[in-house]
């Protein structure tokens, strides 16, 4: 199986599950399964904000090939490498993450606000921003 496979290669890096990695090389990693094991496909990239230990990130792929899906995850406070040279479509994934969850993602160069205005203060979906901020009027 994949997962044990991974875990004899990356050793104590990674922490595996049924079908889900969780890592502290995020770019080797999914650069690895890319190439090695035909993942060749980002579905989707999703961020939870666990407050105590940071964002969560969990990148989705999938192999077209095989009919298979991988989960690969690491938490991460402020800052994370992008995977945007390994899959084009992590651009807009990690443009949307940084808007919402101010993770800057180091190696992409295109960030910057997809939803919010650019003088928006704040991001949104991060559990301390608060709901009744007066920064929520930006329509008056």
């Amino acid at each position: 199986m994949i997962i044990d496979e991974l875990e004899k290669i990356f050793g104590n890096s990674l922490l595996c599950g049924d079908k889900i990695l969780i890592t502290k090389d995020l770019a080797k990693t999914i650069d690895f399964v890319k190439n090695n094991y035909g993942f060749n496909f980002l579905k989707e990239i999703i961020a939870v904000d666990n407050q105590e230990n940071g964002i969560e990130l969990t990148y989705h792929l999938y192999s077209i090939e095989d009919n298979e899906d991988l989960m690969i995850s690491i938490n991460v406070k402020d800052e994370a490498e992008s995977i945007s040279k390994i899959y084009d479509s992590a651009v807009a994934e990690e443009k949307e993450i940084y808007d919402m969850f101010g993770i800057r993602f180091t190696g992409n160069d295109e960030l910057k606000r997809l939803y919010m205005p650019e003088t928006w203060e704040g991001n949104p979906l991060k559990k301390d921003y608060k709901e009744n901020d007066e920064r929520l009027n930006w329509n008056d």
